[in-house]
């Protein structure tokens, strides 16, 4: 056996022992979730609130980090460029992993190359409301609105799942609607309620408190059969406007994260999503249908949603920036 053949044996024997070791020990340390978004939004709420059941399962602390800023391809950088050794994760939505590769020309990180699938948590509706003191009592107020006057109506985005749903129901409805970017859903939500924003598309989280209160109305969802908590609501589809989105709240980790790593994961989390009924009523309660995926269902489905993504970006006449 040549000297060259026996040194590659010795370094595939010591990374196979490398990973053996590492899926024997992991994790030996807290563990970081880079949430790409605002602190209170949708995401970060929802890793708050599993963070009790992650840590029994996983024997060690849990630490949620919201980096916000240009539709979520920040914290999305800021976790792939992180070590890949499972201690610094990516809890995120669509919009980070199924748009932004189709609607930026330079983002900061390849969302094929640079990140690795973990785990699904859930998928969403987007909500379309109003302040509860609006003067749209329907979805074709709004539309009548922003047909009889073009450019005055306007909607908030803080991500691209957001800014494609608000840009096609547009498109569908024949009306001028004016895109404001804002850093998240509470500051959008804010605006809302003061009367500088008509109308705004959020998440189940963020109406839920809003609505409760008597702060807001929901006027419709975008999803294909209307949301179990809002079942008195209709969706913007039976209303005639073919706008269906919807959003995947899920985990990545860096790409070369080894995958004894990832399968410890996604095991874990497909045991507290898929069997834990307080957490299943919790994520139900967030608007989210729970929803859990192998290491490979989830590859295909992001590279799926990114095609579904990229035809209505395409159809809204969004150019890439």
């Amino acid at each position: 056996m040549t000297v060259f053949r026996r040194m590659v044996l010795a370094f595939a024997m010591l990374v196979s022992t490398a990973g053996f070791g590492w899926a024997q020990e992991y994790p030996t340390r807290p563990i970081t979730f880079v949430v790409p978004f605002a602190a209170g939004g949708g995401v970060d709420s929802i890793m708050r609130r599993m963070t009790d059941e992650l840590q029994k399962a996983l024997g060690q602390s849990i630490i949620v980090d919201p980096r916000p800023g240009a539709n979520g391809a920040i914290g999305s950088a800021a976790a792939a460029r992180a070590t890949p050794d499972g201690y610094t994760l990516l809890a995120t939505a669509s919009s980070t992993f199924s748009l932004n590769p189709n609607l930026m020309k330079d983002p900061p990180y390849d969302q094929l190359k640079d990140l690795v699938p973990v785990a699904t948590i859930g998928r969403s509706p987007w909500l379309l409301i109003v302040a509860a003191d609006s003067p749209f009592k329907t979805v074709a107020d709004v539309v009548a609105f922003g047909k009889a006057n073009p450019g005055k109506l306007a909607f908030p985005f803080w991500q691209s799942s957001v800014l494609v749903t608000g840009e096609t129901f547009g498109r569908v409805a024949g009306a001028q609607i004016r895109k404001v970017p804002y850093k998240g859903a509470v500051e959008s939500m804010t605006d809302l309620l003061a009367g500088r924003l008509p109308i705004m598309f959020t998440d189940t989280i963020g109406a839920r408190p809003q609505l409760a209160a008597g702060k807001i109305r929901v006027l419709a969802s975008t999803v294909e059969k209307r949301p179990s908590y809002f079942q008195d609501i209709p969706t913007l589809k039976e209303l005639g406007f073919d706008v269906v989105t919807d959003s995947m709240t899920a985990v990545f980790a860096p790409a070369a994260t080894p995958k004894s790593i990832l399968e410890r994961l996604n095991k874990e989390f497909t045991r507290i999503v898929g069997t834990n009924e307080d957490i299943r009523e919790r994520l139900r309660e967030f608007g989210l249908d729970p929803t859990t995926m192998t290491l490979a269902e989830f590859d295909a489905f992001v590279r799926s949603e990114m095609t579904r993504w990229a035809d209505m970006i395409e159809k809204a006449g969004l150019q890439k920036s």
